[in-house]
This record gives C-alpha cells, sequence and structure tokens, in this order.
C-alpha cells in the first residue's frame, strides 16, 4: 500500500512539473497561455562556450500574447537568418528545415535580442552586423494556436 502511495504523489508531482517548464518556456517569448503542451524540444546548446541553438514547439489551447508581438511577415533581417544553413556534424540545414518549422503566413512573431551590444531587445535591424548571433524569436500559428520558438546562440 505504501509503494502505490508514493507511485501516486510521484506521478502529481511529475505531472505539475510539466505544465511548469512548459509556462516558463512562453514566459521567454512573453506569451501566455492555458492547457498547453510541450510537444517537441530540442536543445544543442553546450561546449565550452554554450554555442547552439534552441527549439520548441508548444500547442496551447489559447494563447494572450503580452508585449512586443507583431504580424507575419518576418523581417528581412530575420528572414535571412532563419534560411541560413546551419551546419551540425551530421548535416547543413536550416532551422525551418532542422526542426520543421512552417512558413507562417497568418501569424505572428515576436524578435528578443539577447546579445550584449543590444540597446533594444526587441529591435532586430542590427542583427546581422555582429560577429555572433544571441537572440530568441517565437512564432505563433494564429489558426492552431501553436507557438515555435527558435533560439539561437553563436
Amino acid at each position: 500500500m505504501k509503494k502505490i502511495i508514493v507511485l501516486i504523489i510521484c506521478v502529481l508531482l511529475l505531472s505539475g512539473c510539466g505544465r511548469r517548464k512548459t509556462n516558463e518556456i512562453l514566459s521567454y517569448v512573453e506569451v501566455a497561455g492555458t492547457n498547453c503542451v510541450l510537444d517537441n524540444e530540442k536543445d544543442s546548446h553546450g561546449g565550452f562556450l554554450g554555442d547552439g541553438d534552441y527549439y520548441a514547439r508548444i500547442k496551447c489551447d489559447s494563447v494572450e500574447l503580452l508585449n512586443s508581438w507583431k504580424e507575419l511577415p518576418l523581417p528581412e533581417e530575420i528572414e535571412e537568418i532563419m534560411s541560413m544553413e546551419q551546419c551540425t556534424e551530421k548535416d547543413c540545414k536550416t532551422p525551418y528545415d532542422r526542426y520543421n518549422i512552417p512558413k507562417l503566413e497568418n501569424g505572428k512573431f515576436i524578435f528578443i535580442d539577447r546579445h550584449s551590444e543590444s540597446t533594444n531587445k526587441y529591435d532586430y535591424k542590427e542583427i546581422n552586423d555582429r560577429a555572433s548571433y544571441n537572440f530568441t524569436l517565437g512564432l505563433l500559428d494564429i489558426e492552431n494556436n501553436t507557438v515555435y520558438i527558435y533560439e539561437l546562440d553563436t
């Protein structure tokens, strides 16, 4: 009987952790969602400098965009990065291809510049004038209440 009680407690605790993690990930791109599920997640960060990228797809019943989200299409500066092949030990692919991110037409986006030289975290105009990238991009598929998050650190 004690084992069953311990098992039930563990299951309840772990189920709350997933929801908390999903809400935390959504907060990175300034989104609040209801009944959200982290559908896919990949993180290649590591090594000495922590370079790599991160991807998450989160499906929600509904979403609330909190701050600086803008209408698609992506600006040329961001689209250039998302269409650029990035190579791993295995292959060279664009973020769209590597993570099956759709090129949305009906949706919104948020760009958050995390680079040390950034003077406005929502400004993407100078993103391609630097020696490295440190940004987070959020894409919202309005029709499916799906949030795609892509983060790049070079």
